[in-house]
């Protein structure tokens, strides 16, 4: 439940005491209280600010699509869930909503003056003369999949949340050594020479004899355990499976389809395309062109560089307050005289009219069924995982709160911590579900569970009956892995052996470059590392790395690599000339600041959480990314 808003002057208060707070440091975060709301269409509620479906999907779908674009693959919603997309978008969203309530408590307002001014400052859109760039700023938000009213809500919103920042923050000063020797520290350089022992030159070596590979195996047996199995018993409540059973009435059908009817109709929408332009004067005489009969995307290239930017079709609310009359008021297509925004100056051509249409019932009555059906099912579910919580709190035994309840006892003879069987093999069901294995690894033998609920809605409680403790594997089992391991680690013995001598000859005072030994590689001189390389040179030696950079000038040390031992001479530490590199330090200055105020700012966001009270429904989540829940 919400709490009750906080009044001015308490807020002040507490804006003053986290000015004190500079010097903690310890992020606090959103947390996870998950909710029932009782309403499927919000998914989170901040004091009286309502999160809804909608804005959770359109912020969900775009940090979806900017990922599949990363990775150059397209991601599901449930592979984008897994990566854990959803939390990130939630916790903006509630940070988003805090501060609003916050900042319209305070009577913080955003004007068309200030929206304009910051638009200027963005870099994604200005041109190569560093001049904002009105058909930029069109293409970066059609490519963002932002309408121009999203974007100056958000803008509006940012601009306050800074407002709040800098009021909690302040200026928080960095002293110049702090940052000089921040700044040493990272950018520090060390000159090296090295010898590389591969391990290929080792690759003769015979197999390990009998003997030997016995007396490896007891040595390295723990290292080759079979895993640790369980013998698991568990009711699973599973919302999906319940509504198939679900029967709805006509009468029902048609009760939800009235309640849902204004959801489910489709508004007036436009499909538009726009130019946008910085001038009045320019923006006259090319809509006068293109009254005389010019073609728009020509008029437009020849205005702005760029063809009309394809907005789409929009809704009345996807439009910029100022255009939306002027858009949607127009009987038939055509193209809107100029209008002013912060943005600029728009030319509007409306492409295609797409009147509001009202839901037809029989085209939507199987989807309505489903909606309803599950949303009985998961009703029905809760009552009945509250009964069971009750059952076994009681004292009664899995078998018997089943019984009573009518659940159906499910099994698992074996199952280890990744779900598989003893034969390796993947077992299905809600062995699949990383929750169900985590709380089985939990549960000790002979112990139930606590009723848990599922990302779908559905619960589930387990009985580990028994448990096989991890063994070793027999020999014969696991022979080829352990020849493999012995052959390796023979091959590291024997090129760590070569480099400890020549290491133990540089370091009794013969050059470098005179130590030799025919399992050695060309000696490599002048090559420059980092403090955050991994490699040097080809070597992948990211310890070793960590070694040079504890050593003196002069040093000798030898380490394991990807493909062999090195022998490393460290010849050179250099050191940046702080007197040249003075912006490179202010930034550096910069950055402590920042950390410090995000810092700070993450405690004040936890502070107003607990304040005015944040109620996620994780349901309602779950009807997004899923519509119709999912079966394990």
């Amino acid at each position: 439940m919400a709490h009750k808003k906080p009044g001015l002057l308490k807020r002040i208060v507490v804006l003053a005491l986290f000015c004190l707070l500079i010097l903690s440091f310890a992020a606090w975060g959103i947390q996870d209280i998950f909710l029932n709301l009782g309403n499927n269409q919000t998914i989170a509620k901040v004091g009286e600010v309502e999160i809804t479906q909608a804005e959770f999907a359109n912020d969900f779908s775009r940090e979806t699509n900017a990922l599949s674009q990363q990775l150059g693959r397209a991601l599901d919603a449930q592979e984008a869930q897994q990566l854990g997309l959803d939390n990130r978008v939630i916790s903006r969203l509630v940070a988003r909503a805090l501060s609003q309530v916050q900042s319209d408590e305070m009577g913080l307002t955003v004007s068309r003056e200030q929206q304009q001014k910051e638009i200027q400052k963005i870099d994604a859109f200005k041109n190569e003369a560093g001049i904002f760039d009105a058909a930029r700023f069109q293409s970066t938000l059609y490519q963002a999949g932002l309408s121009e009213a999203a974007f100056l809500a958000d803008l509006s919103n940012d601009i306050e949340r800074q407002q709040l920042n800098n009021a909690i923050t302040g200026a928080i000063p960095v002293p110049q050594k702090m940052a000089e020797r921040l700044y040493s520290y990272q950018t520090e350089k060390r000159i090296v020479d090295y010898i590389e022992i591969p391990y290929s030159r080792f690759s003769q070596l015979s197999d390990p004899t009998d003997s030997e590979l016995a007396a490896y195996y007891e040595e390295e047996k723990q290292n080759y355990l079979a895993p640790e199995y369980k013998s698991v018993s568990y009711i699973f409540l599973d919302p999906s499976k319940a509504a198939q059973n679900v029967v709805l009435t006509d009468d029902q059908i048609q009760e939800e389809f009235l309640a849902q009817k204004d959801s489910l109709s489709l508004p007036d929408r436009r499909k538009l395309v726009q130019m946008l332009l910085n001038d009045e004067a320019k923006a006259n005489e090319t809509y006068n062109k293109i009254l005389n009969g010019a073609d728009f995307d020509t008029v437009a290239t020849e205005a702005t560089g760029s063809a009309g930017v394809d907005l789409g079709t929009m809704e009345r609310s996807d439009l910029l307050p100022e255009l939306q009359d002027a858009v949607f008021n127009l009987e038939n297509t055509g193209v809107v005289a100029p209008i002013k925004s912060p943005l600029g100056w728009h030319i509007v051509s409306v492409l295609e009219i797409s009147p509001a249409r009202e839901a037809q019932f029989e085209e939507v009555k199987e989807q309505i069924k489903k909606d309803a059906a599950l949303r009985i099912a998961t009703d029905e579910i809760i009552s009945i995982a509250n009964q069971l919580d009750d059952e076994i709190a009681s004292g009664a035994t899995l078998e018997e709160a089943a019984n009573k309840l009518g659940q159906e006892i499910l099994n698992y003879e074996a199952i280890d911590a990744e779900g598989l069987d003893r034969n390796g093999l993947p077992q299905f069901g809600l062995a699949e579900d990383a929750r169900f294995r985590a709380i089985i690894a939990q549960t000790e033998s002979g112990s139930d569970s606590l009723l848990t609920e599922l990302e779908n809605g559905g619960y589930f409680l387990l009985k580990v009956n028994s448990v096989t403790p991890p063994s070793p594997r027999p020999l014969e089992e696991v022979k080829a892995q352990l020849t493999s391991s012995w052959l390796e680690n023979k091959r590291s013995e024997e090129a760590k052996a070569v480099a400890d001598k020549l290491a133990e000859e540089a370091k009794n005072g013969t050059p470098l470059q005179a130590v030799t030994d025919e399992s050695a590689e060309l000696i490599k001189f002048g090559v420059e590392i980092n403090r955050f390389s991994a490699s040097i040179g080809e070597a992948l030696a990211p310890a070793l790395v960590r070694d040079i950079y504890k050593a003196e000038k002069g040093d000798i040390l030898t380490g394991q690599a990807d493909k062999g031992y090195l022998v490393v001479s460290l010849s050179t530490v250099e050191q940046p000339d702080l007197s040249s590199v003075t912006e490179e330090i202010e930034s550096t200055k910069s950055s402590i600041e920042n950390s410090y105020k995000n810092d700070i700012y993450t405690q004040y966001i936890s502070a107003l959480e607990k304040d005015f009270g944040v109620e996620i429904n994780q349901t309602s989540i779950n009807q997004v990314i899923t519509p119709y829940g999912h079966s394990n």
